[in-house]
């Protein structure tokens, strides 16, 4: 199990300069060097003193020593079967899951969780119950609420609009028209929040769901549900960002890091920058004379 000692808390902001927040996260720092373990928690680890450094350097070092004695695995085990269900029907039926995977390879199965490999090096220790009903737990795995949280911000008369989001997929800009009522709507783009993995050269990454599937395996569950999208090359695998393992990296490992990896000594409790995305969006404003 990772070591769940508290972390020293980050020294009391100085009056005047910028206060930033750190929320806990777990991360798989057995598998990184010190310059990506540094990327994660520097900024943190910038507000700690010396002692308190230290301690966390420690605790990187002894990840790291943990994860060199692992031995490699047959993660090629799982896949345990096709989903048959009325709400995978009516999944696969909506026209935003037809938009986004309508032209890929794809099948819904039963995924074994332990042999999925971590393709994020973070997650939130969250603990949410698995549910133990087939229709409850093909909602946990597969939601229906497409829309990204985010909060807006306007300075009248005309801007700028500031549209912010918790979520790193918020990375482009949602317009749509209501022609009928002579309105537009501006807004992060759907999100397809399902449990998600990549299939190719007979290994999976998870690319979407990493605290459900952590989660999962942290209660013990052995059969998941997951959309599982074959992969054709190594870009259909790799989360974008320089945060998350290079498919590069990972695939020359004897033993890549598993999600299940977040529940051992791989793993160090630690604190990260809370971060925010979002885009400012300006108005300009030029009034028109049509002739009718």
């Amino acid at each position: 199990m990772p070591t769940q000692d508290a972390m020293p808390q980050p020294t009391i902001p100085v009056r005047g300069q910028v206060q930033k927040t750190f929320v806990d996260r777990l991360v798989l720092a057995g598998y990184t060097d010190k310059n990506h373990f540094l990327m994660l928690v520097g900024e943190y680890l910038s507000t700690l003193n010396e002692e308190e450094q230290k301690l966390l350097l420690n605790k990187l070092q002894a990840a790291q020593n943990y994860v060199s004695t692992l031995q490699p695995k047959d993660i090629s085990n799982v896949e345990l079967g096709t989903i048959s269900n009325t709400y995978i029907s009516e999944l696969e039926s909506d026209t935003i899951f037809r938009n986004a995977f309508g032209n890929t390879s794809h099948r819904f199965s039963y995924v074994n969780p332990s042999n999925i490999i971590a393709l994020q090096p973070w997650i939130v220790q969250r603990r949410d119950t698995i549910p133990t009903d087939e229709n409850e737990l093909m909602k946990f795995a597969f939601p229906k609420e497409w829309d990204v949280p985010a909060e807006i911000n306007f300075i009248p008369p005309q801007g700028p609009i500031q549209i912010l989001s918790s979520s790193p997929l918020f990375s482009n800009l949602a317009i749509e028209f209501d022609t009928a009522n002579g309105k537009v709507q501006l807004g992060p783009p759907k999100h397809l929040n399902l449990i998600q993995i990549s299939h190719f050269q007979d290994k999976y990454y998870l690319r979407n769901g990493y605290h459900r599937v952590a989660d999962a395996v942290a209660s013990g569950i052995e059969r998941l549900p997951a959309l599982v999208i074959d992969a054709f090359n190594p870009t259909d695998v790799q989360l974008t960002g320089p945060a998350f393992f290079g498919f590069g990296y990972i695939s020359k490992l004897p033993r890549p890091p598993l999600v299940a990896d977040f529940h051992t000594q791989a793993a160090v409790a630690t604190k990260v920058r809370e971060r925010r995305y979002g885009m400012i969006v300006s108005l300009d404003v030029k009034q028109i004379n049509i002739g009718i």
